[in-house]
C-alpha cells in the first residue's frame, strides 16, 4: 500500500514538474529569438485565446527510453535512441547531472558520475543537434530513493507533455515476469528455435602458455573450440554457459579462435569466430577480456562483471588506447575488466 501510494504521488508531481519545465523552457528559447509583430487597432476588441499549433518536432518522439536502471546506492544508467549525433544532457531539477553524445543512429548511454542520494527526482533530456537546434525530448523520467541498502527505487517514464501518463518500469513489487517487454519475449522465442553460440570471454593462463574461452551456447549439447586450422577441444554446456581451454600456442600476430556448437547427431548447429592479436593478449597479464556484444553498454558490463555498474571508470582506465568515448563502444572490441574485488 505505501508503495502504491509512493508510486502514486510520484507519478502526479513528475506530471506537473515536466509541464512546468516545459512551458519555462520554450517561453525562454522561443520568445528570445521570434520576432512578434504587433498590429495597430484603432478601437478596443474583445481579446481572444490564439491558437498555437505545437510544431512537428515538437510532437515526434525525439527519445527513446530503452534502459533505465537504479540500484539501491543510487547508482543510475539510462540508455536509448535520440537524435543522431547530438550532445545529451540529463537535468535533474535545473542541475546537468550528465552529458553524453548519441552516435549516427542515435543511439547513446548516459551513467552520471554521482549517485542519486535519496528523494524524488524528475530527471529532463536535452538534445542539442550538430546544428545547434536545441529539443527537449518528450520522454522525462520520475524517481524515487529511498535511500535504504535494500529498497529498490521506484522508476517510471513520464510523457512530458502529460498526455500519456506514466509507465512504472522498476518498483518493489515488480517481478521479473512483468519486466520483459514484446521485445525480450520475441528474442527468448528466437532463442528457443534457432541455436546459437558466442565467445564472451578470453584469458590467457601465463603458466601454460594457452587459451581460456568462455560464453553462451543454446539448444545444442557440445561445444568444439580452437585455433584456425589446428587441434580442438570440447566440452560440455552447463545452463546454457561453457568453458574450455583450447590447444596450441599464441603468436605475436593475429590469430583467430573459434567456437562451434554441435548437434546430438555431431552436426555443426553454430559457430562464432574472432581474430586476436597475440601481443594485445599477453599484455593483458592473465587478466579476463570480453568481447563487446551488440547492445552491450560499459555499465551493464561493470554491472555483470564486477557487481557495481560505477566501476565502468576502471574498465576505461585499463582501455584507454581503445575507448575514446565511454558512451561509444562497438561489437567484438576486446576490452581488459578488471579484478572484482
Amino acid at each position: 500500500m505505501k508503495s502504491s501510494k509512493a508510486i502514486y504521488f510520484l507519478i502526479a508531481g513528475a506530471i506537473i514538474a515536466a509541464t512546468a519545465f516545459i512551458v519555462v523552457f520554450y517561453e525562454n528559447e522561443t520568445l528570445d529569438d521570434k520576432e512578434v509583430v504587433v498590429p495597430l487597432v484603432n478601437k478596443v476588441v474583445d481579446a481572444k485565446p490564439i491558437e498555437v499549433k505545437p510544431t512537428k518536432e515538437e510532437t515526434a518522439e525525439t527519445i527513446k527510453l530503452e534502459v533505465v536502471r537504479v540500484r539501491p546506492d543510487g547508482s543510475l544508467v539510462i540508455a536509448g535512441k535520440g537524435l543522431p549525433n547530438s550532445t545529451i544532457e540529463v537535468i535533474s531539477n535545473s542541475e546537468v547531472i550528465s552529458v553524453t553524445k548519441s552516435d549516427k543512429v542515435g543511439d547513446f548511454v548516459a551513467v552520471p558520475q554521482k549517485q542519486l542520494n535519496s528523494g524524488e527526482y524528475f530527471l529532463s533530456f536535452k538534445q542539442t543537434t550538430g546544428d545547434n537546434k536545441v529539443v527537449i525530448a518528450n520522454k522525462s523520467v520520475a524517481i524515487n530513493v529511498t535511500g535504504k541498502k535494500d529498497d529498490l527505487p521506484i522508476v517510471a517514464i513520464v510523457d512530458g507533455q502529460g498526455k500519456l501518463g506514466a509507465k512504472v518500469i522498476q518498483a518493489p513489487g515488480l517481478g521479473k515476469k512483468e519486466e520483459i517487454n514484446k521485445d525480450d519475449k520475441k528474442s527468448a522465442k528466437i532463442l528457443a528455435k534457432d541455436p546459437q553460440i558466442k565467445i564472451l570471454a578470453i584469458t590467457h593462463d601465463s603458466k601454460s602458455g594457452q587459451l581460456i574461452l568462455s560464453g553462451i551456447a543454446y539448444n545444442g549439447v557440445q561445444v568444439n573450440a580452437g585455433f584456425t586450422g589446428k587441434e580442438t577441444s570440447s566440452t560440455k554446456i552447463i545452463n546454457d554457459e561453457w568453458t574450455l581451454s583450447i590447444p596450441g600456442k599464441l603468436i605475436a600476430g593475429k590469430q583467430k579462435v573459434f567456437a562451434v556448437l554441435l548437434g546430438k547427431n555431431g552436426k555443426v548447429l553454430s559457430e562464432n569466430s574472432l581474430v586476436i592479436n597475440g601481443k594485445s593478449i599477453e599484455n593483458a597479464n592473465g587478466k579476463t577480456l570480453i568481447i563487446v556484444q551488440k547492445g552491450d553498454a560499459l555499465w551493464n558490463i561493470a554491472y555483470q562483471r564486477l557487481g557495481l555498474g560505477n566501476r565502468y571508470i576502471d574498465i576505461v582506465e585499463l582501455n584507454k588506447d581503445k575507448i575514446k568515448n565511454p558512451d561509444l563502444i562497438y561489437p567484438k572490441q576486446l576490452f581488459i575488466i578488471p579484478n572484482k574485488n
